[in-house]
């Protein structure tokens, strides 16, 4: 077969196709993205099987999940379904990362609701035809998440009753976390009403905070969210309330005065499926393993007895702790009587005593 002159081939493809051609290509497209939607429902029930599946760390399933999310991605890509293509993308990558750690069910069941969101937004947009340089690949992925808004490396939620502090929170973040999504809240019932609209990756928790407490939330959070890593970010001394934070199921504890860079440390821990102490609590817990701390009397007072009982040893009147409770002076006074009562004192002055005597403030 003879080969024709390279100026004639250049000259061919740019030849533009046959009106017929382009039409029968529509067709096909159209015939392709109408399957693809009659079939979407059950593609998305087979990958959440898959999902389930791979959480048994055992490498058919991973590789069926990554195969099938694989040929979701390309499809999706090609007929004019971008946001589809990308959250498989995301789902495909962390298959991929199974072989380097254990595959993470919460996250591959996200991802799966995520591609299953996407499917609306993409469908109520006209159709979208990626050319050949925004098509992700495994060379570009990160660059291509890190620069895409919509695309967040790590989704994490602030809850703090400071504005001041959420600000900064955010811009030390910002730069240690490239193409973060952030959400802030500053009370229980913000907290809430983020964690049931968007899906997090990790949320920053203060134990202070307006009506319920930021130990009462945890707990309740735990129950609801067992698996949502959570990092408590508080002004009080790790002695006061480190150990009943960890026993409660935050991924670690951190003050308020710690360096930004412990602090990336530590969400990076967590969100690796590690927990965080600082090297200072690390070594007090393991001195005092042999302890039964449940017998000690500040053991056994509420989250919220705790949290007065923390103020009063501070120095704290009962004006200034309503004040930063968001409670009355008369509330105040009820569970200060309680601490007095399970402490077994009779008087502020020696709740201060008693906190000292145990450690529980600095």
């Amino acid at each position: 077969m003879k080969t024709l002159p390279l100026p004639l081939r250049k000259a061919r493809v740019r030849r533009a196709a046959p009106a017929s051609s382009v039409h029968a290509l529509q067709l096909a497209l159209d015939e392709t993205r109408q399957r693809f939607v009659a079939t979407f429902d059950a593609q998305c029930d087979f990958i959440g099987i898959l999902v389930e599946q791979a959480v048994s760390g055992r490498t058919g399933p991973i590789v069926a999940l990554t195969q099938v999310i694989h040929q979701l991605k390309g499809l999706a890509g090609s007929i004019g379904f971008p946001t589809i293509s990308t959250r498989a993308f995301e789902l495909e990558q962390l298959a991929r990362g199974a072989g380097r750690c254990p595959f993470d069910s919460l996250r591959g069941r996200w991802a799966v609701d995520a591609i299953r969101r996407a499917f609306a937004r993409d469908l109520a947009s006209p159709p979208s035809w990626p050319t050949p340089a925004a098509v992700p690949t495994a060379r570009d992925a990160k660059r291509l998440i890190a620069e895409d808004a919509s695309v967040p490396t790590v989704r994490v939620l602030i809850v703090d009753d400071h504005t001041i502090v959420r600000c900064g929170l955010r811009a030390l973040l910002a730069n240690e976390f490239r193409g973060a999504a952030f959400g802030e809240a500053a009370d229980a019932r913000q907290a809430f009403a983020q964690l049931r609209k968007t899906q997090w990756d990790i949320v920053l928790l203060d134990v202070t905070l307006p009506g319920k407490s930021g130990l009462e939330l945890l707990k309740e959070l735990r129950a609801e969210w067992p698996l949502l890593p959570v990092l408590v970010l508080s002004g009080h001394p790790e002695d006061q309330f480190a150990v009943r934070v960890l026993k409660a199921g935050a991924g670690g504890y951190l003050t308020k005065e710690s360096a930004p860079e412990e602090l990336a440390k530590a969400i990076h821990k967590i969100l690796d499926g590690g927990r965080y102490v600082s090297p200072a609590l690390a070594e007090k817990l393991v001195l005092g393993a042999g302890t039964d701390f449940t017998r000690t009397p500040h053991e056994m007072l509420s989250d919220r007895e705790y949290a007065v009982m923390a103020l009063i040893a501070s120095g704290k009147t009962v004006k200034e702790i309503g004040d930063e409770l968001s409670l009355g002076a008369k509330t105040i006074s009820t569970y200060r009587a309680r601490v007095l009562e399970k402490l077994g004192v009779k008087t502020s002055a020696e709740v201060v005593h008693y906190a000292i005597r145990n450690g529980l403030v600095t």
